[in-house]
């Protein structure tokens, strides 16, 4: 008597196998029926595979499996959490967390970003102190709760091994490590993110007052949290519209007993966030005439399986990593479109709504970043790959579909099995190159200052980005910030943003009238920032030689140097040594 079949983790829940066109051997039509595997007969002795195997652990430990998974993203979340030194957004974070409610709105008014983000860290660091390390932390709480909202979403729409496989690729993403290790937004918009459109989903399918006060409520703090939620927002919007104009035409009828649900959500939506909306206008004008950003070039957008699976292009792994994770990204979208392309139009095992699922899922997976792409040309540069975090859900989620319901795996797992091996490269670059665990060294500045530090040094920065950090960790000596060069166009500071840091800039000359006698000067050189040059750089030194200092020793770190001046009233004007 044969063995009773069970279902396998390349099959779906109801232990049905699904045709996957990648693997057949014939097109097939719209109309042509899916053939069915030959019955078992009694005399047959069925012998279950590997994978049949796996798919049968895996239905019956998923809880197991569950905790398991959510235990490795964590652990790769807090893995040298405190390895690298603070930086400039984070200590911008830290340092705007601190202050009292009307300093902080007042601040994220005027610096690009709404304050979700900046109140929760507030909350989180007086209860935890305001370490660095304390602020990583609460990031790593949201991206371990996206690895979360991943299972929930994919479960809801594909079932437990879908799920714990999405699960899976979200937790070892170096995209999502990454930003789960700083004290920013980008761990809390991925989790908000994949929370907008599992209350999307869960609002339409089930079409209750409390489903849509979910999808509500994720949108508010979405755009309260990133401006680009906005784009998801939209992306959400065009999808219900489309399908609401795709139903009509099939079917002959619309489907409006979803729209007051839907309409109510976004008029609630454009309430909450009204008061912040006078506050958006004024960023969009001022980032129309000037922004850091680069204009992005327009293939990019074929980039984002790349960035959000393997970020291997993101990460110094050398030549050989690089070019194979340039090569497999793009080659992974395209056997997953291919795949997709089937499901679209037939459905799964003739189920019409999974080809809602998955285009939902392309829709708020490419959308967003088509909108940005397209603003970024009519309006001002806006594509920044780690303000797409929060679309990032459908990658993992579509991927682990595809390849839990190939009849025949091989060719996926030859992809993702060198995609494996890329990844990895990422997170060994991530967590042990020099380039990552040295970054910044902010830290070793400061103390290497502190440690040659006499009475009356001073300290002269020349851009924010280590004058910022050298506050937070509370260098020694009074810290100046030399004004930004005349006439960039880059420069992104605010006077209103400026007050709320704490942040000043001076005149070298004026600086150096305030110095004592026998102080000296620290000269902290970043690397030329947008809009700066070497010339304003050397300039800057030039006029510290020329009130008769003398440069007597410097010190490389990341990015920069730093340089003692000495006071020698018998010289004159030297050269500048800057390289």
């Amino acid at each position: 008597m044969s063995e009773e079949k069970v279902p396998t983790l390349l099959q779906n829940d109801t232990g049905t196998d699904q045709p996957d066109p990648l693997t057949t051997s014939t097109p097939m039509s719209a109309t042509e029926p899916v053939e069915e595997p030959p019955a078992e007969t009694e005399e047959e002795e069925y012998r279950l595979s590997w994978s049949e195997n796996l798919g049968f652990f895996a239905l019956h430990h998923r809880r197991l499996l569950f905790w398991l998974i959510l235990s490795l993203a964590a652990v790769l979340r807090l893995g040298r959490l405190g390895a690298r030194s603070v930086w400039y957004d984070e200590s911008f974070s830290l340092t705007l967390a601190n202050r009292d409610l009307p300093t902080l709105l007042t601040g994220t008014a005027y610096q690009h970003h709404p304050p979700l983000g900046y109140l929760l860290l507030d909350g989180w660091l007086r209860l935890f102190g305001d370490s660095v390390y304390a602020g990583r932390l609460l990031s790593v709480l949201f991206g371990v709760g996206f690895v979360a909202v991943v299972y929930g979403l994919a479960r809801d729409m594909f079932g437990s091994r879908t799920a714990l496989l999405a699960m899976l690729f979200g937790a070892l993403a170096p995209f999502q490590i990454a930003y789960s290790q700083e004290v920013r937004h980008y761990s809390l918009e991925a989790l908000l993110g994949g929370w907008l459109v599992w209350s999307f989903y869960n609002g339409w399918r089930r079409n209750t007052p409390l489903a849509w006060l979910q999808f509500t409520l994720a949108g508010i703090l979405a755009l309260y949290n990133l401006y680009y939620s906005i784009l998801g927002l939209a992306a959400l919007d065009f999808f219900f519209v489309g399908y609401l104009l795709y139903n009509r035409r099939v079917n002959g009828h619309w489907q409006l007993n979803r729209f007051k649900g839907w309409f109510f959500a976004n008029l609630a939506m454009a309430a909450a966030f009204a008061p912040w909306s006078l506050v958006l206008l004024n960023e969009a004008k001022q980032v129309s005439k000037s922004y850091w950003i680069p204009v992005p070039n327009p293939l990019e957008i074929f980039r984002l399986t790349n960035v959000y699976l393997l970020n291997a292009t993101n990460l110094t792994t050398g030549p050989l990593l690089t070019l194979a994770a340039l090569i497999l990204g793009p080659l992974i979208t395209l056997f997953l479109f291919n795949a997709l392309r089937f499901r679209l139009r037939r459905g799964e095992k003739g189920q019409k709504r999974r080809s809602f699922e998955i285009s939902l899922l392309l829709t708020y997976w490419f959308v967003p970043a088509l909108l940005a792409l397209g603003l970024s040309y009519l309006v001002a540069p806006l594509y920044l790959e780690r303000s797409l975090i929060g679309f990032a859900a459908p990658c993992y989620i579509l991927l682990a579909r595809v390849i839990q319901t190939a009849r025949r795996p091989a060719l996926w797992f030859g992809l993702i099995i060198p995609a494996l091996v890329v990844l990895l490269g990422s997170l060994g670059t991530y967590y042990f190159s020099e380039e990552y665990t040295t970054h910044y060294e902010n830290e070793q500045a400061v103390a290497h200052i502190r440690a040659a530090y006499q009475p009356g040094d001073i300290t002269i920065h020349t851009n924010k980005l280590s004058y910022q950090p050298f506050q937070y960790l509370k260098a020694a000596g009074p810290q100046y910030l030399a004004p930004e060069e005349p006439n960039n166009i880059h420069n992104d500071t605010t006077p209103e943003s400026l007050k709320a840091l704490g942040m000043a800039f001076t005149p070298v000359p004026d600086i150096i009238g305030q110095i004592q006698a026998g102080g000296r000067i620290w000269f902290v050189v970043d690397a030329p920032q947008p809009g700066q040059t070497f010339d304003y750089l050397t300039g800057l030194q030039q006029q510290i030689t020329a009130s008769h200092y003398k440069q007597t020793r410097s010190w490389d770190f990341w990015n920069g140097q730093v340089l003692l001046f000495e006071k020698n009233s018998a010289l004159g004007p030297v050269e500048s040594s800057l390289n």
